[in-house]
């Protein structure tokens, strides 16, 4: 009995569930007139109206309907709803002048001038052709139309969805998307406003200033401000392009990583970079490729093309303005590029004149002391039968003595034309000035009404402090004036296995640096250079310059070594301390010198086989050669050599003491680098590419899109102001800094030029130039107490070491001294007071940066707590009608249990 109770308890359960679902459906799905100000019924042509008037508002799937003027089709189940039009579902707004409500289809169709979408976020879709189903919440709009966030990001396109339930926008045809200063144009997008996450289709075509990105897929994150792109991505700048299979771009620190094929391209210069994988930091211009990364370069002579590559495990680039390398880097490529260009052989031959000149000076001392006569009637004959050494009087300064031709080119000869402006030597023919010139300098300089003889010394301590003060301000001027040099300055490092192929020559080691501003290829651990195959070039060191995209000359720095193979068992071998290889402008190697005690072994052929073994050894040898054989060999300084029939030599006295050919380790051709191609330039095709233009958002959002290019423009002319400003200060900074240089320069030049000065005054005052005795020490005394000039005490204690106490000199030098640190406080208060302003403008950014994110999170726990109070009041809801239904089911009960008693 009790069983059969539950029983029928249950199935009564189940049918009023069903009941109350099927009434709720029946409910939502009835239109219902909540209210208007007039109501009235129109029958037209056999049908039946309602007519609404004033405030109409109906109820249909839970979805408000508010109108001026509303008339409902009874017989269609249509209303026709005019002016101030208003559909509102779950705070999403839709609004227009007149839209045709189709009951059973749940479809409002809104069609006039403007139709607005908004949802509660704020996100504004406008057009003119809308379809809004208000039982599954999707919007369709034709067309046109344009989408403005609430960030004021902007999606324009032709036809478009919207589903209010996942919160997302979708756009096709013709699509144009303006968001944070990027411009994209693409097929189809998807903008989800909940994650603000925009997802891009095929025929995506993304642009920042004049820098163009496109692909065929990705989405970006806009909380992170992350770019995504897959599939055919390219790149293209003024004078660059790149392609990856996968792009990731972070907008705020403007940073990038590219993964698959990898390809950077530098059109202007014939350099390209491919890697696996790549990444590039902007505010440090550091660009690290690694996964078979490689450097190509394409070298043109005339009609002759080759091509460089350059691989390691990983590959770092960097691309400096010259204003901004450090200056300890400059003085070092400088130097390294000074040394290179020293050369051995003519550095040993002038030092070894130098000492035959010395010794012959010191003999002729010698015999002058002996014979004093013997020496005079020397230098008599002397002056007679040959030309002086020094230039005589008329001759041209600068001119060398004789034309004795050195029979090794000097390096010196070709390098001032190949060398950049920073490493031109100073003329020093302009250095051997006549010694008569600072005296008539000196007169003219005084400016009075009464000359001082030439012969007065005393004149000279004055004018020569003037004229160094002179000079100081005119180099100051042209240092304020000169422009800062922003030609940038690539430097390159390879790290581990490092590999280099180019059909003239071939590397292995294991680490490599090169830069710009001495193009010095830089070769460590182990380094091993080919050249035409048959030659290798070993050292602990070996660096390379690199001449009109050819290699010019090498350097091999301890242990180095050089082998040639003439046949399958013979070598020609050097061995040294240090080398230096010379080669001409097809790559061929032209000169060697060998320094720091020099052996070898060289074959020599005769008769069409190699016959003999020439083995040898000096303190330093070079060789010239034509046709890669050695056509001079010179020795230096305790030779010793010996030949031999190579038939009576022994294997291992045929190669020296570590002599190590390895042909293996040389990269045979570019597959040897790396595995990827590079491609071929597709500038034309994507530059004629159309951008972005916001046709349906000057319409629906007039002016808008202008006030965002006037605003990008004006962060430009602030950016570009900032970026002169600051190289205003920094040239100013330098500028300062060389005039401070350039002055303790001069002031020490100023107290030498006077202690000549004085020294040559002490030794004039020995001598009675006018004749008149010690009585003309006093007829100067009275001159210079007449004019003012010097003081009496100076002239006659000109000797004693206080003498520079009380010279006006000194005084102007403490003066000047104390004037420049003035204007160097002054300078240093200006910089610090822009640097202070500098910092309160950042401060002021970050504080509004930091304002807006405090919003942003406030916003989101607002956002938060809404759904949270909004999910507790639906559980109260539920809470509620369960209890109705419990009070229901407990009064139902009752009155079965009553009637079953009654029955009973």
């Amino acid at each position: 009995m009790l069983g059969r109770r539950l029983v029928y308890s249950l199935l009564l359960l189940l049918v009023s569930l069903g009941l109350s679902a099927q009434n709720t459906e029946q409910k939502d799905s009835l239109v219902r007139l909540l209210g208007c100000d007039e109501l009235q019924q129109i029958e037209e042509y056999g049908q039946s109206y309602r007519k609404a008037l004033g405030h109409a508002r109906f109820e249909h799937n839970s979805t408000l309907l508010i109108c001026d003027t509303a008339l409902w089709n009874v017989n269609q189940n249509v209303i026709n709803a005019f002016g101030n039009v208003q559909i509102i579902q779950n705070n999403t707004v839709l609004s227009s002048e007149s839209l045709d409500y189709l009951i059973d289809e749940s479809l409002a169709q809104f069609r006039g001038a403007l139709v607005q979408l908004r949802d509660k976020e704020g996100n504004t879709l406008r057009t003119t052709d809308l379809d809004y189903n208000t039982k599954d919440s999707v919007a369709v709009f034709r067309n046109g139309g344009s989408l403005r966030d609430k960030d004021g990001q902007i999606i324009e396109s032709d036809d478009g969805h919207y589903y209010s339930k996942l919160k997302l926008f979708s756009f096709t045809n013709n699509v144009n998307m303006y968001t944070d200063s990027i411009f994209v144009k693409t097929d189809d997008l998807d903008y989800n406003t909940g994650t603000s996450v925009a997802t891009f289709g095929t025929g995506t075509n993304a642009w920042r200033d004049n820098n163009m990105l496109s692909s065929q897929a990705g989405f970006y994150e806009r909380n992170l401000e992350k770019f995504t792109f897959f599939r055919d991505v390219h790149i293209l700048t003024e004078s660059q392009e790149a392609w990856a299979d996968t792009l990731v771009y972070y907008r705020v620190p403007n940073n990038v990583e590219m993964f698959g094929h990898v390809e950077l391209l530098d059109t202007t210069r014939n350099v390209a970079a491919v890697a696996g994988y790549m990444q590039y930091i902007d505010s440090l211009s550091f660009i690290k490729l690694t996964r078979e990364p490689a450097v190509i370069a394409i070298s043109e002579q005339g009609e002759k093309r080759d091509t460089a590559y350059i691989g390691a495990d990983t590959l770092i680039l960097r691309a400096i303005p010259r204003c901004d390398v450090d200056s300890s880097e400059v003085a070092n490529s400088e130097s390294r590029l000074k040394e290179i260009n020293v050369d051995p052989v003519t550095e040993y031959r002038r030092k070894a004149a130098e000492a035959a000149k010395a010794a012959a000076e010191e003999a002729r001392k010698k015999l002058e002391e002996e014979d004093p006569n013997a020496a005079g009637a020397s230098d008599k004959g002397t002056s007679s039968a040959a030309k002086p050494v020094g230039n005589p009087a008329g001759s041209a300064a600068g001119k060398p003595v004789g034309n004795r031709r050195q029979s090794l080119p000097a390096p010196w000869d070709d390098f001032y034309e190949y060398a950049p402006p920073l490493f031109q030597l100073p003329d020093t023919s302009s250095l051997s000035t006549p010694v008569t010139e600072p005296v008539e300098v000196t007169q003219d300089s005084l400016l009075t009404s009464n000359r001082i003889s030439p012969r007065d010394s005393l004149a000279a301590p004055t004018d020569s402090l003037s004229m160094p003060k002179d000079s100081l301000n005119a180099q100051t001027d042209s240092l304020a004036l000169a422009p800062k040099d922003s030609t940038k300055i690539n430097f390159i490092y390879g790290i581990k296995n490092v590999k280099v192929f180019r059909s003239d020559m071939q590397v292995a080691c294991d680490s490599l640096a090169y830069n710009d501003l001495d193009s010095l290829i830089r070769l460590y651990k182990s380094p091993m250079v080919w050249n035409e195959i048959k030659r290798q070039y070993t050292a602990d060191s070996i660096t390379v310059i690199v001449k009109n995209q050819s290699i010019d000359r090498a350097s091999l720095m301890s242990n180095a070594f050089i082998i040639v193979q003439e046949d399958s068992i013979s070598y020609d071998q050097i061995r040294g301390a240090e080398m230096m290889a010379y080669f001409d402008s097809t790559g061929t190697l032209k000169r060697f010198d060998s320094m720091g005690g020099a052996s070898g072994v060289f074959f020599i052929e005769e008769n069409g086989t190699l016959a003999t073994v020439n083995k040898f050894e000096s303190k330093m040898l070079t060789a010239t050669l034509k046709d890669g054989n050695i056509q001079d060999l010179n020795y230096f300084d305790a030779v010793k050599t010996d030949a031999y029939p190579v038939v009576q030599m022994k294997k291992d006295d045929k190669i020296l003491k570590g002599f190590d050919w390895e042909p293996d380790k040389r990269p045979k051709g570019p597959e040897d680098i790396t595995s990827f191609k590079p491609r071929k330039s597709q500038r034309k095709v994507y530059e004629n590419m159309p951008r972005a233009e916001f046709a349906q958002t000057d319409i629906y959002f007039p002016g808008y899109m202008n006030s965002v290019y006037k605003m990008l423009a004006r962060q430009d002319s602030l950016k570009r102001a900032r970026n002169a400003e600051r190289r205003r200060l920094e040239a100013e900074r330098e500028a300062e800094a060389a005039a401070l240089a350039d002055s303790l320069a001069a002031a020490a030049a100023d107290s030498l030029s006077l202690k000549d000065s004085l020294a040559r005054a002490d030794s004039l005052a020995l001598k009675d130039s006018l004749g008149v005795g010690r009585d003309s020490l006093s007829v100067q005394k009275d001159s210079l107490a007449l004019r003012d000039s010097l003081s009496v005490s100076d002239s006659l204690a000109v000797g004693k070491a206080d003498s520079l106490a009380g010279d006006p000199s000194a005084i102007k030098k403490a003066e000047r001294e104390r004037k420049k640190a003035e204007k160097e406080k002054a300078r240093q208060d200006r910089i610090a007071a822009k640097e202070a302003r500098w910092a309160e403008l950042d401060a002021r950014d970050a504080a509004k940066a930091k304002a807006k994110e405090e919003k942003a999170l406030k916003k989101k726990r607002k956002k938060t707590l809404k759904t949270l109070k909004a999910m507790e009041k639906r559980r109260q809801k539920e809470e509620r009608i369960l209890e109705r239904y419990k009070a229901r089911y407990e009064k139902q009960k009752a009155k079965k249990e009553a009637k079953s008693r009654n029955k009973d």
